[in-house]
């Protein structure tokens, strides 16, 4: 059996998990966010419903993956139990 000579993409994520303004279009669908001092549109690529982690006692949370025009990729969290977003991973 030969190796495969596919490509191989590696995405690191870092977890960050902090408070952070969202902009919402229809349906409470992120649009833009303001990270670092800075107000990124987005585009969604994803959405889900997370449990949270029910053994520390954390809701759901409707979780969106997110591209901004410059190439960044991130995962935005709104949680249900306290109605905060929350910018929950950026991907390298």
């Amino acid at each position: 059996m030969g190796r495969s000579t596919a490509p191989v993409t590696i995405i690191m994520a870092r977890l960050i998990e902090r408070p952070i303004d969202v902009t919402t279009g229809r349906g409470g669908t992120p649009v833009a966010f303001r990270w670092n001092g800075r107000y990124l549109r987005v585009d969604v690529l994803d959405r889900w419903v997370e449990a949270g982690r029910w053994w520390e006692g954390e809701g759901e949370q409707i979780s969106f993956r997110v591209a901004t025009a410059a190439g960044g990729v991130y995962e935005l969290a709104w949680r249900l139990a306290d109605r905060r977003w929350l910018l929950y991973k950026a991907y390298d």
